[in-house]
C-alpha cells in the first residue's frame, strides 16, 4: 500500500480533531448545582447588623471588638456576646474561629443559636460550645434538649467523636445545620453532634464572650 501524501495526512488529522471538539466533555452533561443564596453575616469591616450586649454596663461596647487582617477580634473581661439583629431558621451556618497561640487552657466561648427573649447573661438559646477541647458539644441554655443528660444545671449533648479542634493559633471551622427542630454540627469536617425535636427552631445568632480573647472570620449562612 502506498503511503498517504503528507498533505492528505494533515487534512485527515484536522478532520478527526475537529470532530473530537464537537463531542461533549465526559462530565459536561452532569447537571450543575444552582448557586446558593448565601447571606454574609459579618461583613469583614464593622458590626453592621449586629448588637453588642455586655453583662457589665460600665464597659464601653466599642472597646470589646476590633478588626485586623480580615478577622473580628472579641476581647473583654466582661461576659457578653454580639448577636444578629435579624432572626434565622432552616439554614447552614458557617463560622471560623481561632484562639491566640498563648491562649489559656480553659479558654471559652460559643456560637449561640435560636436566641430569643431579652438580652441577659445568659439568654435563652442553644449553644454550640467553643470551650477548648469541647467544640461540638451542644448546650441548652434555658431550653430543653430531649434525651441529653443534665450536667451543671443544663442539658448538654456530648460530642460524638474525639476532639477535632486544631492547636491554638490555627483556624477552625464550624458547620452548623439547623432545620425543622434539628441541629447538626461538624468541627473541621468531623461530625460531632446532632440533636432533634428541639422546642425552638428560629432566632438570632450570637458569638459569645467569656473573658477570653477569640477571633472570628467568614461568618455566613445559606438557607436550606
Amino acid at each position: 500500500m502506498k503511503p498517504l501524501p503528507s498533505a492528505r495526512l494533515t487534512l485527515l488529522a484536522t478532520a478527526v480533531l475537529g470532530a473530537a471538539t464537537l463531542l461533549p466533555a465526559a462530565d459536561s452533561a452532569a447537571p450543575t448545582s444552582p448557586a446558593r443564596n448565601r447571606v454574609v453575616l459579618w461583613n469583614g469591616r464593622d458590626l453592621d447588623g449586629w448588637k453588642v450586649f455586655l453583662g457589665v454596663a460600665a464597659v464601653d461596647p466599642r472597646s470589646v471588638w476590633s478588626v485586623a487582617d480580615g478577622a473580628l477580634k472579641l476581647a473583654s473581661k466582661a461576659s457578653g456576646y454580639i448577636r444578629t439583629t435579624a432572626t434565622y431558621s432552616n439554614d447552614r451556618l458557617h463560622v471560623e474561629w481561632r484562639w491566640p497561640k498563648d491562649a489559656a487552657a480553659n479558654t471559652n466561648s460559643g456560637v449561640l443559636l435560636h436566641l430569643n427573649g431579652p438580652d441577659k447573661i445568659w439568654p435563652s438559646c442553644f449553644e454550640c460550645q467553643l470551650r477548648a477541647g469541647s467544640a461540638g458539644q451542644i448546650v441548652g441554655m434555658y431550653l430543653d434538649i430531649p434525651g441529653a443528660p443534665m450536667l451543671s444545671n443544663r442539658k448538654r449533648a456530648p460530642k460524638l467523636a474525639d476532639s477535632s479542634e486544631k492547636p491554638f493559633g490555627e483556624w477552625n471551622t464550624y458547620e452548623i445545620h439547623c432545620r425543622a427542630g434539628t441541629i447538626e454540627v461538624f468541627v473541621n469536617g468531623v461530625r460531632q453532634n446532632r440533636v432533634d425535636k428541639l422546642p425552638v427552631g428560629a432566632g438570632a445568632i450570637a458569638l459569645q464572650m467569656e473573658g477570653h480573647p477569640i477571633e472570628f472570620r467568614n461568618v455566613w449562612l445559606e438557607p436550606q
